[in-house]
């Protein structure tokens, strides 16, 4: 595309721009036409330089193919704008057509389709069916008398189908037409339950004073009273009934001295007690007793069999962890003793 010439006339009021191009309309009126590097390198070369366009220019412009026409320069859109004729817009127009620039941009009579119609009184009508969501505006707040009718106290649910349809609520919780809803009886299970729940005790049923709940032989939780070995108060206290705690019932090594009743109480016990028999090697030997104590422990020692030595105890001394016993003499590898010691009663 190209412009072969282009001339100013100075002497009009308001000024004349000639110009020939072999461009079409279209081309000529297009958006930044005068802005193309053709353009301007055509304008540039005929002009020697830069054209300087004024607002009163009025440009005649002979164009592909074999038109004339005149135009405006159209700085915003770096194109031209052509005139309407001296009477406007032509003053016929089919019935309910309207004008629409063309390809070409010409205006042209053209009837209103698609989504939309338009009568000859310029009332515009929306088609069936062509508006889907898209169309609707985020913030439409479409009023609810404008939905279809809703039965009362049904609610709408999508279909199998997709389609949002009009049922009424039924199952574990039904609703009415002020929107009260309303749980069916019999219908909550442990699993509906939050496990967070923290149900009010107050929303049990009534559990007489001083009972329990114990579940049933038909595995039922049933209030009962606490009775047998052991009774409970509203208060939470229970009691251990007289004469119910037999032997059996005591864990071994769990009744202290001071739990013993008065005249029973001993003056020591036997902390610890074994058998043991000699290495030999001299005629004093000490055997490990892990926890003895010097201060508090006192021990007795017992000569099971004298050994091929035939010694006999003269003496046991205990120290830390150790209780050392001198026989008559060396008591070889085979004598055997018992040893006790005792520790004053705590």
């Amino acid at each position: 595309m190209s412009i072969t010439a282009i001339a100013r006339n100075f002497d009009g009021n308001p000024n004349i721009v000639t110009i020939v191009s072999d461009n079409t309309l279209a081309e000529i009126t297009t958006t930044g036409y005068l802005a193309s590097a053709d353009i301007v390198a055509d304008i540039e070369l005929l002009q020697n330089g830069e054209f300087q366009w004024t607002e009163t220019d009025l440009v005649l412009i002979y164009y592909s193919p074999a038109q004339i026409g005149f135009f405006t320069h159209d700085a915003t859109n770096e194109t031209f704008d052509a005139l309407a004729p001296s009477g406007g817009l032509s003053n016929t127009l089919q019935s309910a057509h309207i004008f629409v620039g063309s390809g070409a941009n010409v205006a042209t009579d053209r009837a209103m389709t698609g989504d939309i119609s338009i009568n000859n009184t310029g009332v515009t009508a929306i088609a069936a069916d062509v508006i889907v969501n898209a169309d609707v505006n985020s913030a439409a707040a479409i009023d609810f008398s404008k939905l279809a009718a809703l039965a009362s106290g049904n609610v709408l649910v999508g279909s199998a189908g997709n389609v949002a349809t009009s049922v009424p609520m039924t199952g574990d919780v039904v609703i009415s037409n002020t929107g009260v809803t309303a749980i069916s009886a019999g219908v909550i299970v442990n699993a509906d339950i939050n496990s967070g729940a923290a149900i009010a005790f107050s929303k049990l049923a009534a559990l007489p004073s001083g009972q329990i709940l114990v579940g049933s032989a038909g595995t039922v939780p049933t209030a009962v009273a606490m009775s047998g070995d052991a009774t409970i108060v509203a208060s939470g206290a229970l009691t251990i009934a007289a004469n119910a705690i037999t032997t059996a019932k005591i864990l071994n090594a769990n009744v202290t001295l001071a739990k013993l009743a008065a005249g029973i109480t001993p003056a020591a016990v036997i902390k610890f007690f074994g058998q043991a028999t000699t290495v030999g090697g001299a005629a004093a030997e000490a055997f490990v007793v892990t926890g003895a104590v010097a201060a508090t422990d006192r021990a007795f020692v017992q000569m099971v069999d004298n050994g091929t030595g035939n010694v006999t105890v003269l003496q046991a001394v205990v120290t830390t962890d150790t209780l050392t016993v001198t026989f008559s003499g060396d008591p070889g590898n085979d004598a055997v003793i018992n040893y006790q010691l005792i520790r004053a009663a705590a």
